[in-house]
């Protein structure tokens, strides 16, 4: 798949530095626990298209994922509730210990 250059562009410019929309976005839905895309355009005061960009991201790094829940919009239509993935081991799992 061809990326354009401006949609490189325009992702880098909001995703620079050490707060970048992605870093924000993910912190936002780790303090809320799960929220969808229009919540967090809203806190955030961010476009749509680069709060979704960055949520695709993130998802694609396994850090955030669809937590099986949905809400409505603004506009009456079901979203997706975003939630940050979890990092803990299941309690049935053994943790290794080198001594």
């Amino acid at each position: 798949m061809l990326i354009q250059q401006t949609s490189i562009d325009a992702y880098e410019s909001v995703n620079r530095g050490n707060n970048s929309m992605k870093d924000k976005v993910y912190d936002l839905i780790t303090m809320a626990g799960a929220i969808h895309c229009e919540g967090v355009e809203t806190i955030l005061d961010g476009r749509h298209q680069s709060i979704s960009a960055s949520i695709r991201h993130l998802v694609k790094e396994g850090l955030v994922e669809d937590s099986g829940l949905k809400t409505k919009t603004s506009s009456g239509r079901k979203a997706i509730l975003w939630q940050i993935v979890d990092q803990t081991l299941p309690t049935n799992e053994a943790i290794p210990l080198t001594v």
